[in-house]
Order: C-alpha cells, then structure tokens, then sequence
C-alpha cells in the first residue's frame, strides 16, 4: 500500500472499521423516567435509584445508544424558594436551580460506572424547525460515539407557556420518532396501563379508540411500558 493512501483521510485500520460497524449496528433506546420513580416520599431525589439507574443504563449502552429522559428538576429545586406554591414562574425557577443539581447526581454515579453525561436541555423549535433538528441529532451522534450518555430536560426558563412540551412523555415521543428508536421505554410508579376496573393491561396489541380512552390523567402514569416507534409519523422529520 503506498505512503499517500496511508495518509489519505479515507484510510482506516481494521479496529475503527470495527468500531464505526458496531456503531451503527447499535440501536437508539430512549429511557424516560418520571418523578416519581426518582424522587422518594418527601419529594426528594431518591440517590439509591440514581445509583441503580446508572448501573442498569450502563449495562444498556453496550448494546444500545441511550438517550435518557429525566424529570425531577422541579422537585430538586423548589426546596430553595420561599413560599413555593407551585405557580408557573416558581416552576420555572426552580428547574433552573434543580436542572444542576440532579445532572450533578447522574454524573457522579454514571461516573462511577465509567460513562460521562451530557445535559441537553430541548425546546419545541428543536423538533419543529428542520435545522435546530438535524444539528440536535448531530450532537447526539457526537455523543454516542464518545460513549456519553444525554440525559434529556425541558429547557424550562426560556420556554413559553404556548410552546412547551405537555410533558416529558411528549418529549421523549418526540425523540423516540426522530431519531428512528427502536424502543421507548416510559418509567413511573404505576405497574401499568389499567382497564376500567383497575386491573393492569399486560400487552396492548393495537392502540384503538377503546385503548386511547383508557389514558386519563389520572391513569397516564406507566412502568417499563415499551413501544416501537419504529415506522415514523407522517412528515417527519420537519421540513
């Protein structure tokens, strides 16, 4: 092989041949978690479950690209306002004081699983506007092929009240769709999708009329519940 084909920036060695395959090979797995999976009694984070996370997520990112979806930003944060009533601008400021504190917990224990995060904090624009969106996907290349776990939030403070996400549900939908996942995974305190009499659905075959009147407010709330939003909706991504 000649000196310049060596150096050419088309040359690549046997071990990044293998790596960039494995790369692509690796599936996106999108994990949404809930405050109330992460937080205990008291509405404080809970650091045992950060702690388990960051070993499970760990074991998970072998074999898939992870985007982590967490909420409990406003639970970390409104401890530190007076008189907190829970109005939108106290929301708002006290995301803005937890976002640090709880991407400070997933780094310390995601560091000790040898995995560094990154906090992306998204916006509606970033789905609607095709540019915003293409380079959000491009950052969360750049971090998968760091071996960096994103840990996903709603940028809360900028965000109007007409453009927010109706919660970090829609969010992750929104990530799981596309960036193509093979599986969404939503994480909160209810064992299931109850029927009308409270008994847990265990698979939902096709999502009907019947299925979607079955999700209340009430009842919205699902454990491990893992769909395939592998066929992406109509017009997307945005153009």
């Amino acid at each position: 092989m000649t000196e310049s084909l060596k150096n050419s920036s088309y040359f690549y060695t046997k071990n990044e041949l293998n790596y960039s395959l494995k790369f692509m090979i690796k599936k996106v797995l999108v994990i949404k978690l809930g405050s109330a999976v992460i937080t205990n009694s008291s509405g404080n984070i809970n650091k045992a479950v950060i702690k388990k996370i960051a070993a499970e997520v760990s074991v998970l990112s072998k074999q898939y690209k992870i985007v982590l979806v967490s909420s409990g930003a406003v639970s970390s944060g409104k401890k530190y306002l007076d008189n907190y009533k829970g109005t939108l601008m106290q929301r708002k400021a006290a995301a803005a004081i937890g976002n640090p504190i709880l991407i400070q917990l997933y780094r310390n224990y995601f560091q000790k699983q040898g995995l560094i995060v990154a906090q992306a904090l998204c916006e509606r624009g970033h789905f609607s506007n095709r540019n915003q969106f293409l380079q959000l996907k491009e950052t969360f290349t750049t971090f998968w092929q760091n071996n960096v776990i994103p840990i996903v939030n709603e940028n809360d403070v900028v965000n109007s009240q007409e453009l927010k996400f109706s919660d970090n549900d829609e969010l992750a939908t929104l990530i799981a769709i596309g960036f193509d996942a093979e599986s969404l995974m939503l994480c909160t305190s209810v064992g299931g999708l109850l029927d009308g009499s409270g008994n847990i659905i265990e698979e939902v075959e096709n999502i009907k009329g019947e299925t979607l009147s079955l999700v209340k407010k009430k009842n919205r709330n699902l454990v491990l519940v893992v769909c395939c939003p592998n066929s992406p909706s109509p017009g997307w991504p945005p153009a």
